[in-house]
């Protein structure tokens, strides 16, 4: 997956997300995936990006074999530039 160019996109990726987990019936994923999506609004980006981090690692460890291996992939480049996202951040 290319680099998100802003937060905007990563709102996208994740509401996508959430009505995929959704639709397949991963009713409690698509919540924790919601409750970050939420957070976009706060005024505060590194509170949408440490809860966007949260979800994503918690899809990974329990959603049990529901994604495809290019949906987990994505799943994991997404994380990966939050990561990188929040470590730039954290000596400013």
């Amino acid at each position: 997956m290319k680099p998100l160019s802003s937060n905007t996109a990563l709102y996208e990726y994740l509401k996508s997300l959430s009505v995929e987990l959704n639709r397949r019936g991963l009713t409690q994923l698509s919540e924790v995936v919601d409750f970050a999506i939420a957070q976009a609004s706060s005024g505060f980006p590194s509170e949408f990006l440490g809860e966007s981090r949260i979800a994503l690692r918690r899809i990974i460890n329990e959603e049990h074999g529901d994604l495809t291996s290019e949906e987990r992939a994505t799943l994991a480049d997404v994380l990966a530039q939050i990561d990188e996202a929040l470590n730039g951040n954290s000596g400013a």
